[in-house]
């Protein structure tokens, strides 16, 4: 009977202590990705349910005109997220 030498034991476990390291960043960074997702979610539909409602109250609220178009546009902004609107 022939076992392993420690030499390969040692790769082994290195390689296996790398792979591991590698799969834990991808679900680390991964959670971080979601939870930003989740944030930009949770604002569009607080801004969805401003336009909708007329809210204003924690909505940054900018209008334009657009003479050479014809259109009023309405910006709102929250966090990072815009809904923009043409009238």
């Amino acid at each position: 009977m022939r076992g392993f030498t420690l030499l390969e034991t040692v790769i082994a476990l290195t390689l296996i202590g790398l792979t591991l390291s590698v799969i834990f960043s991808l679900l680390s960074q991964g959670i971080k990705i979601v939870e930003d997702i989740k944030g930009k979610w949770e604002d569009f539909t607080y801004l969805d349910r401003a336009v909708k409602l007329g809210i204003r109250e924690g909505v940054n609220i900018k209008e334009r005109e657009l003479e050479e178009y014809g259109v009023k546009v309405r910006i709102y902004k929250k966090g990072e997220m815009e809904l923009i609107l043409l009238e």
